[in-house]
């Protein structure tokens, strides 16, 4: 949560304001437009930076914008002045959307600041998250004068005066002479925004109750966060103020569900430790535990809030429900490991209480608090079995042996680490946790549960299969290095830096063929000659097309086969996406398709033709075993 004002600040980003002000407002991405560069869907709270020769029909373009709540645009690379910005201007009037220039060029934001920003933005969200679960604590946890507590929670956070009143009565004042800084505000309670004689910018809130007030003044203007801060703290003095009051009520839901958000994403991205310091202000001790499983429920035809209500109501503080950012018909709950606590049961009972609404549960088995990420791609892919079982409830108790479990860990963490060691030297574990997120969902919806900009995860992609030589749009390279993560997760890294383990070698062991023979068991069995028609169409780097000429038939009936015959008894998604989705249309999940290719690799006879599997920077001496 930081506003255009305070970007506005920053020398490094060249920023200034198209007229007198600007409307501050809150910046939660960066999205670039170019010819390479769309800003997609989903455009609530993004900035736009575009070069103007971009901009193309500014009415349409900033209708548009509008339309989706924009925070506002910014021009980069020109001095802002002369006929040619007067449509941008004009439009931007019109629709009322701040406007902004930048004296750095489009090709600097794409490469620094625009990541730059987005990182910022993520940074003020936990702090954020961070100051509301500061004020829960303290509704949680009430003190003998809970009112003084919050004025002084905020005079620390936002180096705040802070004065709240009731009836003409000083009920608490942080620090001590805030009164005297804060008389004129106090004498004028009903203007919301005020100048103090000293230059102090002053922000009133009401309270629950007639002429309860709380008066908050800054050295500067206040920003989006520090009003939304303010905005939360009225509202938990309301709370202190009126006892009757529970956690039920609209404002602190409100805030609970944003504070659990914020929670999830962190979980997501192995931000434990954050997680859990701002959880602690919540739900106390909850993520004290060491392991977690996550529970995804499909909705179906419930609507989400009523079924969300339940969930709340059944579970209460022994799990962690958010609504996916990314999903909008699905619930994910993080459930950390209690003795006592039977989700699965819960979950059973929800399923009756929505009997006939097509609701649907997928859960993971345990994982470390550390992995909810891979927690919830398992649930997410248990899930997607219940369409092939008709069976509205599937939870891995244990987890399913893959492929990555079944590799000789010592040739596979050489030749992963080998593979990725270009990543690993200069960037990190940490931007490997994003990419594997992207390459198992598409960008667009990884994007959204992690809270980065899509253009933004789209880059660091590119950046890691770059650095490694693969190309990010073949979907087998994606293949290749999803594996290569997985294994690193899995097995961690080799610091051995043995150079001579190939991936030809890894994938020829025998446990990973009696893996691969078991996992094509089905279709090796089936009487339509499937395996021959998905041997095709993955050899034919899976377009239906090519494969169906080599069979002599038409590219629909490959893909007719692998819908309905191939992906049933599989019981995987190959071609079809599910949750159906027409956006990011050139990727394609490889949960699926990543173990039938690494099977059919594995299978394949000497002199065979196999998966064209790229080998990143291949060993520089010949393998161990002939």
């Amino acid at each position: 949560m930081i506003g255009i004002r305070q970007l506005v600040t920053i020398p490094e980003l060249g920023l200034g304001v198209s007229a007198d002000s600007v409307s501050d407002r809150e910046v939660q991405s960066v999205r670039l437009l170019s010819d390479s560069d769309w800003i997609g869907a989903n455009i609530e709270g993004a900035l736009i930076v575009s070069d103007i020769g971009f901009l193309g029909d500014c009415e349409r373009l900033f209708a548009t914008l509008a339309a989706g709540r924009a925070t506002g645009v910014v021009v980069t690379g020109a001095a802002f002045s002369g006929d040619a910005l007067h449509p941008v201007r004009a439009a931007a009037a019109q629709y009322k959307l701040p406007l902004l220039t930048s004296t750095r060029t489009l090709r600097q934001w794409k490469t620094t600041l625009a990541s730059q920003v987005n990182e910022m933005s993520i940074a003020a969200l936990q702090q954020h998250a961070a100051r509301l679960s500061a004020l829960f604590d303290q509704l949680r946890s009430p003190t003998t004068d809970m009112v003084q507590s919050i004025a002084g929670l905020l005079s620390r956070e936002l180096g705040a005066d802070v004065v709240v009143s009731a009836r003409g009565e000083i009920l608490a004042a942080a620090p001590a002479t805030a009164p005297i800084a804060l008389a004129t505000v106090l004498n004028n309670p009903l203007r919301r925004q005020q100048t103090t004689p000293t230059g102090l910018f002053a922000r009133v809130e009401p309270l629950a109750g007639p002429d309860q007030f709380i008066a908050v003044a800054l050295k500067d203007p206040h920003t989006p966060s520090e009003k939304a801060f303010v905005a939360h703290a009225a509202q938990a003095l309301g709370l202190a103020l009126s006892p009757s009051r529970r956690t039920g009520e609209a404002d602190y839901s409100e805030a609970l569900t944003k504070i659990r958000l914020s929670v999830f994403q962190m979980l997501m991205t192995g931000h434990v430790t954050d997680a859990q310091r701002v959880m602690a202000g919540v739900s106390p001790g909850l993520l004290d535990s060491d392991e977690a499983q996550v529970f995804i429920i499909n909705c179906g035809r419930a609507p989400r809030d009523v079924l969300m209500a339940e969930v709340e109501k059944d579970l209460g503080d022994a799990i962690i429900p958010v609504r996916c950012p990314a999903y909008p018909e699905h619930i994910i709950n993080v459930v950390p490991v209690q003795a006592g606590l039977d989700p699965e049961q819960d979950m059973g009972r929800l399923l009756t209480t929505f009997e006939g609404a097509e609701v649907s549960v997928g859960g993971s088995s345990t994982y470390p608090l550390g992995n909810v990420g891979g927690a919830y791609m398992e649930a997410l892919d248990a899930l997607s079995r219940t369409e092939y079982r008709k069976v509205k409830m599937i939870v891995n108790r244990t987890k399913a042996v893959g492929l990555v479990d079944v590799l000789p860990a010592d040739l596979a963490r050489a030749w992963a680490s080998r593979a990725l060691h270009p990543v690993l030297a200069t960037s990190g574990q940490e931007i490997l946790n994003a990419v594997a997120i992207a390459l198992e969902f598409k960008t667009t919806k990884a994007a959204r549960i992690i809270r980065i900009s899509r253009n933004t995860l789209h880059r660091r992609v590119a950046k890691v299969f770059a650095d490694v030589g693969c190309n990010p749009g073949r979907t087998l390279d994606r293949i290749v290095v999803s594996l290569a993560i997985q294994i690193i997760a899995t097995h961690g890294v080799d610091t051995s830096h043995d150079h001579r383990v190939s991936l030809h070698e890894v994938l020829s062991v025998q446990p990973v063929q009696t893996w691969a023979e078991k996992f094509l068991r089905p279709l090796a069995t089936d009487d339509r000659d499937l395996l021959r028609t998905v041997r095709a169409w993955v050899l034919a780097e899976f377009d239906a097309d090519t494969a169906g000429a080599q069979l002599n038939i038409a590219g629909r009936t490959v893909r007719w086969r692998i819908q309905t015959a191939a992906e049933p008894l599989m019981e995987r998604d190959l071609i079809t996406i599910w949750p159906p989705t027409d956006e990011d249309p050139g990727e394609q999940r490889l949960s699926g398709i990543r173990p039938l290719t690494i099977a059919l690799y594995a299978t394949t006879p000497p002199g065979g033709a196999r998966p064209a599997l790229t080998d990143p920077a291949p060993p520089t001496a010949a393998p161990r075993f002939p």
